[in-house]
């Protein structure tokens, strides 16, 4: 027996929204591991002297984009793009709002509020009842 209408089109739109998430932490770490002074000179930071801290970033967020890709094979897998982005928030908005980041950080903190928030209703659309 095949899942109602409204719930495959639910199911639908939160592959397509684990896709596009995945895919932006993919590409986000790559610009970090390769080119990791022109990405924090496009975020507003200045030249870093020793680049293993923006490129261990750049690692990490690679891998957690193939984590959330994961997840259109492993749907339990969403839950860790659900945590993720919500710590991605908090650490974000605190730097934004109480420790002079640039203000890209303030935007960064919004698109991951963003993410966080299409994850979570894709989530529900896609539940069964």
């Amino acid at each position: 027996m095949s899942a109602p209408p409204t719930r495959a089109r639910g199911e639908g739109l939160l592959r397509l929204v684990v896709l596009l998430v995945g895919l932006h932490s993919c590409a986000l770490g790559l610009l970090m591991l390769l080119r990791p002074r022109w990405t924090l000179g496009l975020m507003g930071y200045g030249s870093p002297g020793d680049l293993f801290f923006p490129s261990q970033s750049g690692v990490f967020l690679l891998i957690l984009g193939v984590c959330y890709l994961g997840a259109l094979r492993v749907p339990s897998l969403v839950a860790v793009i659900v945590v993720s982005k919500a710590f991605a928030v908090a650490f974000l908005a605190v730097h934004a709002l109480f420790l002079g980041a640039p203000p890209v950080i303030g935007a960064a903190a919004g698109g991951d509020a963003a993410m966080l928030a299409a994850v979570l209703w894709a989530r529900r659309r896609a539940a069964p009842g």
